[in-house]
């Protein structure tokens, strides 16, 4: 919102003239009108109705209860207060009206008034089912306990909370975080009258007006939200929602879709099996984590068979199925789940950490953000995270960056002028402060012919989880050969140096040994395409780190050259004509513009391919193809004057989606060296 301030003011000058037009009207009017509107679901004027018909009328206690109810149902907590405070001991009449009550004051922030009311209305209620109301009531006193135990002693003092500027945040509902790296956050928003996923670009320290998702399957009418992600970017699970009039939160019944990348397009969307899908249920909050061979999905459901209220629950499938062969969801437990409402599971697999909102659990608020250790259905006790990610009202979608440097909540808190009202939710970015005391990666980049630094290139940061598996963390271009990164201990981590003209070179570590070491690296060296120094390729070598320690240097090998054999006048490029069908891995530099036919659709701007091959024949059904075809389109160039056929997947809109696809394919042993090229009107003009 560019001017706070002079928003509040005509929204006070515009509440204050709607008034004096409303006092003109008789009670029955008032009724009528606020009737119409709570059937169109416009909440916050069916409740101003309601409170003006109160006040011409106020023995007829049922209209002021109704404008509290309207006014809670969009979680204005300090109108709710207002209004229910005139019939909160009313509990024969309206049941639990003083629970609800001594809630919307915890909402409100005022604890001491919330525990007060909280033990009044537990000493005067004598229904049924008093045990489970107790329980509840007992939870709310903790709540309150709780809050003022972290008021005195303070949160999380190594996060702070910024809220997302009107580039992401708007006047309407904005949901469901899911980072892509640092730099990319992915989002679902109501800004377009009903749900929709959205992204965001961080570009120079700031977040991106947001675009709609890009080449994304359209979805008619109905509200698509709440996405995830798989870990090889190769599926994207999201909900489709019941579309109502408006955006209702878990009041909207959604059931869980997944979509397949076919290079830079996604397919149709597929609904998940009715057993999944329960009928007549909200199925919803999708997060999927891969587990050595295993995709295990957490989502949230008031299924039948849990504990009450929303769950979390988990199904499974197997990776080498390209089905949706899920398995029988499975309750994640009693240690998370509740009588009330769990929901929005996120899987922090560095961590083994399951992190959720429940307002069942012992929550400062409505729904708090909770973390528990664990896997599937084995939990340990679970934890309020406190504040500063909570807040009196209500915080979900927690969800961190894949570095751990920061990550974002969802929060329909108020916040100085930047947000001044409970009723719509908002995306917070959580930043982490830096540890009083650092670890490092660092080293320098070689040339092992000539041993002489490389003094531009690249190095990408992985850290790796127990599978093997690896995560994106950062990529800088070095100064003077040297690379830095900041590690975190007890980690394990890969560095892949690379650079035109060079194999690229992996070297892994990890940070065990913390107390005794805070640097950590390698020198990498990487061996040229050409190599006129050796004649033969180089084995493992053991080397030194900076730490001492005897490590192996994981290094790429060259194919078999010639002693004194120089290379024909005519391969301009380092993509040497080979016998048929033999790969070429090498990573072309382009420095001249060169004669070539492609069989490439013809494009405009700028496109990212991978080229995952170089061959001085191609034959489109071999075998090696198949693994690769479901992935993208396949394209050839054929070089003229050298007679040699690359062959790409293609076309990649950004260098993040082509680098989601380039670390699949990477990991298949015929195109181990794949890169990624940038295309600018159909011209080569970069590697990556």
């Amino acid at each position: 919102m560019k001017n706070p301030i002079l928003f509040t003011v005509l929204l006070a000058l515009f509440c204050a003239a709607n008034l004096h037009a409303q006092d003109k009207l008789s009670w029955k009017k008032h009724v009528k009108l606020a009737e119409q509107l709570f059937e169109k679901a416009q909440y916050a004027d069916a409740g101003e109705h309601y409170r003006a018909a109160w006040k011409q009328k106020t023995k007829k206690q049922e209209l002021i209860y109704k404008a509290g109810e309207c006014f809670y149902t969009i979680r204005d907590y300090r109108n709710a207060v207002d209004c229910w405070k005139n019939v909160k001991d009313e509990n024969n009449t309206y049941p639990l009206i003083g629970l609800r009550y001594a809630r919307s004051l915890k909402q409100n922030g005022e604890y001491e008034a919330a525990s007060s009311e909280l033990v009044s209305f537990l000493g005067k209620y004598q229904g049924s089912d008093k045990v489970t109301v107790t329980q509840i009531v007992q939870n709310e006193l903790r709540g309150c306990e709780l809050a003022a135990q972290l008021a005195v002693n303070g949160g999380d003092k190594t996060a702070t909370i910024e809220h997302l500027s009107s580039n992401v945040n708007t006047p309407e509902t904005e949901f469901a975080p899911f980072p892509f790296g640092d730099e990319a956050l992915y989002y679902s928003s109501t800004m377009g009258k009903r749900a929709g996923i959205y992204r965001s670009l961080k570009v120079g320290g700031e977040w991106g007006k947001s675009t709609p998702i890009e080449n994304f399957p359209v979805i008619e009418n109905d509200h698509f939200c709440n996405g995830s992600l798989s870990p090889d970017a190769s599926r994207f699970y999201f909900t489709i929602c019941k579309s109502v009039e408006n955006w209702g939160g878990l009041t909207t019944q959604c059931e869980i879709y997944v979509t397949r990348r076919v290079g830079k397009t996604w397919t149709a969307p597929e609904r998940l099996p009715d057993y999944v899908n329960e009928a007549g249920v909200s199925t919803t909050h999708p997060f999927v984590v891969h587990d050595n061979n295993t995709e295990i999905l957490y989502f949230s459901s008031n299924r039948n068979g849990g504990n009450g209220g929303m769950d979390i629950w988990y199904s499974t499938r197997e990776l080498n199925s390209n089905a949706n062969d899920f398995t029988l969801p499975i309750n994640a437990g009693s240690r998370i789940n509740t009588i009330g409402d769990e929901i929005t599971p996120y899987y922090n697999q560095v961590e083994g950490t399951l992190y959720f909102a429940s307002n069942g659990q012992v929550s400062i608020g409505g729904f708090d953000v909770f973390k528990a250790n664990g896997a599937r259905s084995r939990w340990d006790k679970a934890e309020n995270v406190g504040t500063p990610i909570n807040s009196s009202a209500d915080d979900f979608f927690f969800i961190k960056t894949t570095s751990g440097k920061s990550g974002f909540v969802v929060s329909n808190r108020t916040f100085g002028m930047e947000k001044i009202t409970t009723t719509n939710e908002d995306i917070f970015e959580v930043l982490y402060n830096k540890p009083s005391k650092q670890w490092v990666a660092r080293g320098e980049v070689y040339s092992k012919s000539s041993k002489e630094v490389l003094p531009e290139a690249e190095v990408a940061l992985y850290e790796m989880d127990g599978s093997g598996q690896r995560r994106f963390i950062s990529k800088i271009k070095t100064n003077n050969g040297a690379y830095e990164f900041l590690v975190e201990p007890s980690k394990r981590y890969s560095l892949e140096a690379m650079i035109d003209g060079y194999y690229p070179s992996n070297y892994e570590f990890d940070t065990n040994d913390y107390v005794n070491f805070d640097d950590f690296g390698a020198p990498i060296f990487l061996e040229p395409y050409y190599n006129t120094v050796h004649d033969e390729p180089v084995a493992m070598k053991e080397d030194t780190n900076i730490t001492g320690q005897k490590v192996a240097m994981k290094e790429t090998m060259p194919p078999a050259a010639h002693k004194n054999e120089a290379p024909k006048k005519e391969e301009v490029l380092p993509e040497p004509a080979i016998a048929k069908e033999e790969a070429v891995k090498a990573k072309p530099a382009e420095p001249k513009k060169v004669e070539k036919t492609t069989a490439a659709p013809a494009s405009t701007g700028t496109v990212y391919k991978i080229q995952i091959i170089a061959l001085s024949s191609f034959n489109p059904n071999q075998s090696r193809y198949s693994k690769v075809k479901d992935i993208a389109r396949i394209d050839t160039e054929f070089i003229t004057d050298r007679k040699l056929y690359r062959v790409m997947l293609a076309d990649y809109n950004s260098i993040e989606e082509a680098q989601a696809d380039l670390d699949k394919v990477k990991g298949m042993k015929d195109f181990s060296d794949a890169f990624i090229v940038e295309y600018k009107d159909g011209e080569r003009v970069k590697t990556y």
